[in-house]
């Protein structure tokens, strides 16, 4: 009975592996046609999940418009890899990245998804550049290394080239996207050195992972993997060269944090959208952090710079006391192309776990209205105070004062820095030796 059903099952995976096979050298050979059938039965098979996690951002995104984000069409689920894996090769735009905000688990038929490809050719090709067309390949929202870490776990598992060929030209993507100067790397909303939805820390921390995980990424050559170090280690020391220091009331001298953006130019942090002034950012500062406490045998200034952003972060006058984030119902609406049947406003708790801004206002030595969209209105506050700032680059007193449409769109509080502050600090000193 076990050698009838090892057979069976060698027989099994010999005939699936050929179904595949048939299907790749089909679609890979321009003079023979692949029809909807043989689409379909070689992309809704399934094989061990693949975590579509990363993509949560821009899934979520492309599903705002619907109602409680339920889209109206069929979904891959997780195990139907090869099919996630086909969106990602037939919309890869002719620069070798990607497009933001796609729903790769989206169910296409092959018609549309070579309709689409057939669209995304006439795309101008990003460097390190601003992207100039709204389809053009960008990192903003975890985009492209996503893709390509997907994309090599789907070729573990079915290893046919069009999906290491897929990965390779995403990597030369993000190492041609790296600012020559600098060594930053530029997301989707200015051209600047970009912390914002962790395009930094994600970008660094994968081309580690590429030069590390040599059994995940072996189709990737020795000349791209030197590469890639070489970009790791000059987006850290970009990374340690824009954490802003700033003077306080009293004269006193501190290195905080880091700003969403800051500029190729100097290094100082800029406007990014029209509600994102320069500040000190305590989301994206919190995940720079995480990234650089995962490095082996730090260095003094890698040691100095977790240190420094973590006893800033830590400060009594940076934690709000006393306040709750609450949503409130309201009549449903679509705002900003997002639909919400709620506002959230922020409600006196005395037992509520501390919260932080997400932006903090640096002293009277820095330029905070260059490069707004807009005219700037309002009072930017002072040093160390939480900034409150609203669509038309406007700055509003308290939270409850920014529009419904921000407030519920946009994360301008978070709780997070406490694990950070009094766990993950804690715990990397240690590790580190680390008595300071």
């Amino acid at each position: 009975m076990k050698i009838k059903l090892s057979f069976l099952a060698f027989f099994a995976v010999f005939f699936v592996l050929g179904c595949q096979t048939s299907y790749v050298e089909k679609i890979e050979d321009e003079n023979s046609s692949v029809g909807q059938a043989e689409f379909e039965d070689f992309t809704q098979k399934k094989y061990s999940p693949v975590s579509l996690k990363e993509f949560s951002d821009g899934f979520n995104h492309a599903r705002y418009i619907y109602k409680n984000s339920v889209p109206p069409y069929k979904l891959y689920d997780e195990a139907q890899i090869a099919g996630i894996a086909e969106n990602m090769v037939f919309l890869q735009n002719p620069d070798g990245g990607w497009t933001k905000n796609l729903d790769y688990q989206r169910i296409f038929t092959l018609e549309e998804l070579k309709a689409l490809q057939e669209k995304n050719s006439r795309l101008k090709p990003v460097t390190y550049h601003l992207k100039t067309e709204s389809h053009g390949s960008t990192m903003d929202n975890r985009n492209i290394f996503s893709q390509i870490r997907y994309l090599a776990n789907v070729y573990m598992q079915i290893p046919e080239n069009r999906y290491a060929e897929c990965a390779k030209r995403g990597i030369l993507w993000i190492l041609n996207a790296q600012e020559p100067n600098t060594g930053g790397f530029t997301g989707a909303d200015v051209f600047a050195i970009t912390f914002n939805d962790d395009v930094m820390a994600d970008v660094l921390s994968f081309l580690n992972e590429v030069v590390q995980n040599r059994k995940l990424y072996a189709f990737v050559d020795e000349e791209t993997c030197a590469r890639a170090q070489n970009a790791y280690s000059r987006g850290i020391e970009c990374i340690l060269k824009t954490q802003i220091k700033v003077t306080l009331d009293d004269g006193s001298k501190i290195l905080t944090a880091w700003c969403q953006q800051h500029s190729y130019e100097n290094y100082a942090p800029v406007w990014a959208r029209e509600f994102e002034p320069p500040s000190i950012c305590s989301t994206e500062s919190k995940n720079v952090v995480k990234f650089l406490m995962k490095i082996e045998n730090p260095s003094p200034e890698i040691q100095n710079a977790i240190i420094s952003a973590c006893e800033f972060f830590d400060r009594p006058e940076i934690r709000i006391h006393g306040k709750k984030l609450v949503r409130k119902t309201r009549k449903a609406e679509v705002l900003n192309g997002r639909y919400y049947d709620y506002e959230q406003v922020l409600v006196d708790e005395p037992s509520a776990p501390d919260l932080w801004a997400r932006f903090y206002a640096l002293d009277s030595s820095f330029d905070v209205e260059t490069g707004a969209r807009k005219p700037v209105s309002g009072n930017y506050p002072s040093v160390l105070k939480p900034v409150w700032c609203d669509r038309g680059c406007k700055y509003v007193e308290d939270f409850n004062s920014l529009s419904v449409e921000r407030r519920n769109g946009y994360g301008y509080t978070t709780s997070s820095m406490e694990r950070l502050i009094s766990t993950d600090f804690p715990a990397w000193k240690r590790k580190n030796g680390i008595s300071r």
